[in-house]
């Protein structure tokens, strides 16, 4: 049975993905964890699978690859939060640049022959008013897209100069369960559930006006899983639904949903300094792979309101 690692692997998009890998036979799954004790994949993984490790730490990441000699790494591991990049600018791009390095070197010395798939973001494309497909323009406009750049091209020089078998692919907004605030769609969400539960008088919002691509989590780890399966290296894969929503279209959907009635105030301080007007997928290239989205909008953000009607 192949050795599977994911890195960042009690976050967010990780948990989802864990859930489905174990769900089609996967049972040798290690996961990288830096803080979080993971206490929703404990159930899907053998706790002591669960490593405890600052990937920032070069003797620390060579002696976790060498021990569990990986056949397949999905790398998650960033940090993620775009409006935190801002006042964290310089930690962020020494952070995120110096775990990437340390993960290349490491797979270079120990499992050369093993396949990773690079998550990036499509935050790092030039803003444009039209689909972005991977031959777009690149020109990230916030420090967590600059990070996340610098780890693309890192990953392009392994792949080209050291011959390893990396795959990327540049994710558009993703959805779900679990996903934490400071995120657009989660963040509205739980507002929303804040009001109906008398915590809250109104829901405070940034600029509505930007159009996003909104892809269910749960679509997006059946991408990854037929990335790795059928992704080639060298490769870059846009991943999104290929729709265009408003952020005024999603909170008004999420409101439809709400038990009683949601009042709306615009927060300046929400508002960030860079915003990309339209940011929306080409997703051609992924859907000749064969990747089909399962999810309805309307049904994801529906289990979204519901989870934090649990958890707030």
């Amino acid at each position: 049975m192949k050795n599977i690692l994911i890195t960042g692997g009690t976050g967010f998009v990780a948990s989802h993905l864990v859930e489905a890998l174990y769900q089609k036979g996967e049972r040798n799954i290690h996961l990288t964890s830096y803080r979080d004790e993971g206490e929703f994949v404990k159930q899907f993984v053998d706790v002591n699978n669960i490593h405890q490790i600052n990937l920032t730490d070069y003797q620390a990441t060579q002696d976790l690859i060498a021990q569990i000699k990986p056949d397949e790494i999905y790398h998650l591991a960033s940090i993620a939060n775009v409006g935190d990049s801002f006042e964290k600018r310089k930690a962020i791009l020494e952070m995120n640049t110096s775990l990437q390095l340390n993960l290349l070197e490491a797979i270079k010395n120990h499992v050369p022959n093993s396949k990773m798939l690079h998550i990036s973001t499509a935050l790092v494309y030039e803003a444009r008013n039209q689909a972005v497909n991977e031959q777009a323009t690149l020109g990230p406009d916030n420090p967590y897209a600059l990070s996340k750049l610098v780890q693309d091209m890192m990953v392009h020089y392994f792949t080209r100069s050291e011959k390893l078998n990396i795959v990327r692919v540049r994710p558009f907004n993703h959805i779900g369960e679990r996903q934490a605030l400071g995120f657009v769609v989660a963040d509205l969400a739980a507002n929303i559930v804040k009001v109906e539960k008398d915590l809250a008088q109104t829901v405070s919002v940034g600029n509505l006006d930007s159009v996003r691509d909104f892809s269910d989590v749960k679509d997006v780890v059946d991408a990854y899983i037929l990335l790795m399966e059928k992704g080639q290296s060298g490769e870059v894969y846009n991943l999104g639904s290929g729709k265009a929503y408003s952020i005024r279209e999603i909170l008004e959907i999420l409101s439809s949903k709400a038990n009683k009635e949601i009042k709306i105030e615009t927060d300046a301080n929400k508002i960030r300094p860079v915003d990309l007007p339209y940011l929306v997928c080409n997703n051609e290239k992924i859907l000749k792979l064969g990747w089909q989205p399962k999810h309805q909008l309307a049904e994801t953000l529906e289990r979204i309101l519901n989870y934090w009607r649990a958890n707030l």
